[in-house]
């Protein structure tokens, strides 16, 4: 096989070998940039898409805190025990509660990944129907769009 090439490329004018060279070139730098450069370069696109939006999404969540924490300032808590409110309302909302750890009138908790509009949306009802208050949230990005990851949430 390979001696059939060679002497198919030996039969070949000097000029005809030239212009196939060139054509091969062309060719592998075609397809450097078609199946390499530019699938990398969609790729590190959209992660960095997925970060601004991540980014924009930890703002709104840092700007939401405070209101949250006042709303939740002066209420009574309404419907049982903390750890009743915190179980019940997260399986409504969907939310999974990988650790939930009380700590005198107050409980700790560590959420698995959520959306981060499902979390606001939960933390509104618990605060505006259970007079929970929030005291602290500590948030995490994830690789995903819109999900973050709850690494610690203390309520009282």
């Amino acid at each position: 096989m390979k001696q059939q090439i060679q002497s198919w490329w030996a039969g070949l004018a000097a000029r005809e070998q030239q212009l196939l060279s060139i054509a091969a070139v062309v060719l592998s730098i075609g397809a450097l940039y078609w199946f390499i450069w530019q699938p990398l370069q969609q790729g590190y696109s959209s992660k960095q898409n997925a970060l601004r939006q991540a980014q924009v999404q930890l703002v709104q969540l840092q700007q939401a805190l405070p209101q949250l924490q006042q709303a939740g300032a002066s209420q009574e808590r309404v419907g049982g025990s903390l750890a009743q409110i915190v179980s019940n309302s997260s399986r409504t909302y969907n939310i999974r509660v990988s650790r939930m750890q009380p700590q005198n009138d107050q409980l700790q908790l560590v959420l698995e990944d959520v959306p981060f509009e499902q979390l606001l949306r939960w933390l509104a009802q618990l605060q505006n129907n259970n007079g929970v208050k929030l005291v602290s949230l500590d948030v995490a990005n994830t690789d995903s769009s819109g999900i973050v990851r709850v690494r610690r949430m203390v309520i009282e």
